[in-house]
């Protein structure tokens, strides 16, 4: 799709910028479940903390979130919490301000993006897939991998389409029997994402975006 009037009329928000830190101690993360579930944890705790502290409560984990994703993580590999299903993040994307769900863009005209892209599917189809996306952003990641495209721009993906992603890469991966399989192996063989390029650390809660197509 292209634009009714070029690039003139972009608006370009304020963006989270992060220089994509490891920890110091790292977990030691295997398999493409073990990297999924450990992003999935840390985003989980992250969305939790910036909830209470916006309704007024103090920070529940003061001294960091690491112990508590380590104990959902935990509670996500036995089967004591389950991954839930795209509705939610989907019913949330179509409700949402028209804008770029990559850094709430405001363009004549959007594209589709695939979050994870086509090329790299061989022919498989994806529900839910696709977010809207100015032209700019579209361009500018190509068929890249999502979080190596925000690691390269050292910036970070809001919490919504983060959470998205991971879902999507996780069901990917549970269809396709590749979970357990260690990353090396699973990249090797055409996983059509980066199981190494998702975040371990997590910027400050306080300078967390929820969601740019909810503005605060």
């Amino acid at each position: 799709m292209g634009l009714d009037r070029g690039n003139r009329d972009f608006r370009m928000p304020a963006r989270l910028h992060w220089a994509w830190h490891e920890p110091k101690r790292m977990r030691r993360l295997l398999t493409v479940e073990d990297h999924l579930l450990w992003s999935y944890s840390m985003l989980s705790v992250s969305r939790e903390a910036m909830q209470r502290m916006q309704g007024g409560e103090t920070n529940p984990f003061p001294g960091g979130r690491t112990k508590a994703a380590n104990i959902l993580m935990s509670k996500y590999q036995d089967g004591r919490k389950n991954i839930t299903s795209l509705d939610r993040d989907d019913a949330l994307a179509q409700n949402g301000s028209h804008v770029c769900a990559h850094f709430g863009c405001i363009a004549p005209r959007y594209h589709m993006d695939h979050l994870i892209p086509r090329s790299r599917l061989s022919g498989d189809y994806i529900p839910l897939n696709q977010v809207r996306s100015c032209p700019r952003c579209n361009t500018s990641r190509g068929n890249g991998d999502l979080m190596g495209w925000h690691r390269s721009n050292a910036t970070f993906p809001s919490l919504g389409i983060l959470r998205r992603y991971l879902k999507l890469c996780y069901f990917y991966a549970q269809r396709n029997d590749c979970l357990q399989e260690p990353v090396d192996e699973a990249v090797a063989s055409g996983l059509p994402f980066e199981p190494r390029n998702l975040p371990r650390l997590f910027p400050p809660v306080q300078v967390l975006i929820w969601d740019y197509a909810y503005p605060a």
